[in-house]
């Protein structure tokens, strides 16, 4: 069984979107209750947002999978989301959506690393 492996690269956010519908309920609720703080002590230092007027003023974190999809935590108005966009570019920043599984994946992977 092939497993994903996921690579930090916050410089890869062009393209992503909000893609919380794709969580089932538990993994939802897990990822609302995650703090910019959680995520700093795990990963490090993510990538500075601010831009107020749209509710982004918390840093945001993003991966990229080993089969080229980006994955990303961020807030806005303080809700944490979850970010991404399919491996798959469409042109002018449209990607095919990943998969319910694929973002599944990439929670377990998330609480392995808070849990350490």
């Amino acid at each position: 069984m092939t497993t994903t492996q996921f690579f930090s690269n916050n410089n890869d956010s062009n393209g992503t979107s909000n893609l919380m519908y794709l969580l089932n309920e538990h993994d939802q609720r897990y990822l609302r209750e995650i703090k910019p703080s959680h995520i700093e002590k795990a990963f490090g230092p993510g990538a500075d947002v601010d831009i107020p007027s749209k509710g982004y003023t918390d840093p945001e974190w993003y991966w990229t999978s080993s089969d080229g999809t980006v994955w990303g935590i961020g807030w806005r108005w303080g809700s944490t989301r979850l970010r991404g966009r399919g491996p798959t570019s469409r042109g002018n920043f449209y990607y095919d959506t990943p998969k319910p599984d694929a973002a599944s994946e990439f929670m377990q992977f998330i609480s392995s690393r808070l849990r350490s």
